[in-house]
């Protein structure tokens, strides 16, 4: 048999006295405790759980989704602990979950890093119970009109049929009297009348009670929360070798928020110049605020994969009768302004641009707060500002109007995405219209609406008709009409007029063209044509356009007016 660890102590001090022996059996109890609490796993001596104390410090956002950095700093004694980020996204990509940290004086240890589903305890809203509480009260008041209308409805049948039972003559019954019959027919409407007034009184009552139930309904619907909301908590393991503060960020990629390309074009027909706002329109419902974030938006596409597509073998076969499919279940998705009117004066903070080989970020000047709920807000990118190419051209068949177009090169060594515009000509809105997509170098050309400066009147069309031939055998149509244009412009400006000549689809209709005339014509095959106008300021033009048609009389032509 071995020796008990402390049998040489307890021989040691055998021979040493009572007293002696108390103060060895003492120590024996010292050393034992020590060395039990020496033996203990450290991880219940240190390990704790620690809430983070996190806010969202930056913000990417695509044009389908946004990825969230999260920033924690707080002291944490030696040992292992769980740091806990509660409140997160319930519908986080898990897969996109990064912690990374540091600590003041180094030996921190990342152990394990989870996400799981978590609940928040919602409380009902004070207002919720006097809502209830009205619902309730009203909800009596109409059962007691029910009541009501019940009984009408008894005195309205037991009338009628009081009515019935004295106007049917029966053998027993002595028959009526004049006076007695007109006294049972005053009684019997009166009482009648009553009755049936009261029931429309209650009926009325009743359906005003009911919507204004329905109204109560629908606010205690929208105070009413639900029992529990779902969030997702990340727990991180860590040891750290000493007392230290970690500095750490968690990062993750969150569905319900996307941007859009929006633009406000301004051209200032004084100077020639177009500015072109380059907005970035955000909105999330992420079920968190980004409160005074740095944002950043990039037109990458996270949802495109990163692998080449396979081809597969193009094969032609003899077509088979086709079988029947069924339907299939379509997994529903999520669904990812105005004009600002702005002084001269103000111009916007250019974001960053950084375009890479793939895709362009933008990097939002200053903090920006985006509210969860789906609201849209603008943030400003970039301005492009240069003199434009200012043309117009009028369709006077059509419309008696003179359409801007301005052209510029997009001089940024990004893409102009595809998205909506906001047009203003000296300052007045025109319109508000779409682009396509804008790549370096290329021109963009934007559409400026009418300009109400440049007038254009179409006179009503004038006909002449004679007769061809020695025995007048042949018509001949003379068409003529007049398209009066004024510049009430300070400038000269120089327009393209669009028009038509017919064409003949057979031989025997000969139609000539009169007017116009010229180099300044441009005539297409199809019987279209352009004609460049110069005008001088405040000049008036009148444009003819002249042509005749001619055919035997026998010939019934149609295409003409």
């Amino acid at each position: 048999m071995s020796e008990h660890p402390f049998a040489s102590n307890r021989t040691y001090h055998r021979g040493v006295g009572q007293s002696g022996r108390r103060q060895c059996n003492a120590l024996q109890l010292r050393v034992l405790a020590g060395a039990l609490l020496f033996a203990l796993p450290v991880s219940h001596v240190y390990a704790d759980t620690l809430d983070a104390v996190s806010r969202i410090d930056s913000v990417t956002v695509y044009p389908d989704r946004a990825l969230v950095h999260r920033v924690a700093s707080q002291p944490i004694p030696a040992g292992e602990h769980e740091l806990v980020f509660t409140n997160l996204p319930a519908d986080m990509d898990e897969n996109s979950l990064q912690f990374n940290a540091n600590a003041s004086g180094g030996g921190l240890q990342i152990l394990h890093v989870s996400s799981t589903p978590d609940y928040e305890r919602v409380t009902e809203p004070a207002g919720l119970n006097e809502v209830a509480g009205q619902i309730d009260a009203l909800t009596k008041q109409v059962a007691g009109l029910d009541d009501q209308i019940d009984v009408a409805d008894s005195q309205i049948n037991f009338i009628r049929n009081y009515q019935n039972g004295h106007s049917v003559q029966t053998k027993d019954a002595p028959a009526l009297s004049t006076d007695g019959f007109l006294d049972l027919m005053k009684f019997t409407e009166e009482n009648l009348l009553k009755a049936m007034q009261t029931r429309r009184e209650r009926q009325v009552q009743k359906e005003q009670l009911l919507a204004r139930i329905k109204v109560l309904k629908q606010r205690q619907q929208q105070l009413r929360p639900s029992a529990r909301n779902e969030t997702r908590k990340v727990v991180v393991t860590l040891n750290a070798a000493q007392p230290a503060t970690i500095n750490s960020v968690l990062s993750y990629v969150v569905n319900g928020a996307a941007w859009s390309p929006v633009y406000d074009a301004r051209y200032d027909s004084g100077s020639g110049k177009l500015t072109l706002n380059y907005f970035g329109q955000v909105s999330q419902s992420t079920s968190e605020d980004w409160s005074d974030v740095a944002l950043t938006l990039s037109t990458a596409q996270p949802v495109t994969g990163v692998t080449l597509p396979q081809l597969q073998p193009w094969r032609v076969d003899v077509a088979t009768p086709a079988k029947p499919v069924p339907i299939a279940r379509m997994s529903a998705r999520r669904s990812a302004a105005p004009a600002m009117e702005m002084a001269d004066s103000a111009s916007y903070a250019s974001a960053n641009a950084n375009t890479g080989s793939t895709n362009t970020t933008f990097e939002v000047p200053g903090k920006q707060t985006i509210r969860t709920g789906g609201q849209q807000q603008r943030v400003p990118l970039t301005t492009l500002s240069e003199t434009a190419d200012l043309s117009y051209e009028l369709v006077p068949s059509k419309a008696s109007a003179v359409f801007a177009t301005v052209k510029i090169n997009n001089g940024k060594d990004f893409p102009l995405l595809a998205g909506s515009v906001n047009a203003f000509f000296d300052n007045e809105f025109i319109a508000a219209s779409d682009i396509k997509t804008v790549f370096p170098k290329e021109k963009l050309e934007l559409a400026m609406g009418v300009d109400q400066a440049i007038s254009v009147k179409r006179e009503p069309l004038q006909r002449f008709t004679e007769s061809t031939g020695l025995t007048g055998s042949g018509t001949r149509l003379t068409y003529e009409y007049k398209t009066v244009i004024r510049n009430n412009r300070k400038q000269p400006v120089e327009l393209v007029l669009h028009d038509r000549f017919p064409v003949s689809a057979d031989e025997k209709i000969d139609i000539k063209r009169l007017e116009p005339s010229g180099s300044g014509i441009a005539l297409k095959g199809d019987g279209r044509y352009e004609q460049t106008l110069t005008l001088a300021a405040a000049e008036e033009r009148t444009v003819l356009l002249k042509f005749t048609v001619q055919y035997p009389k026998s010939l019934d032509v149609e295409g003409l007016p």
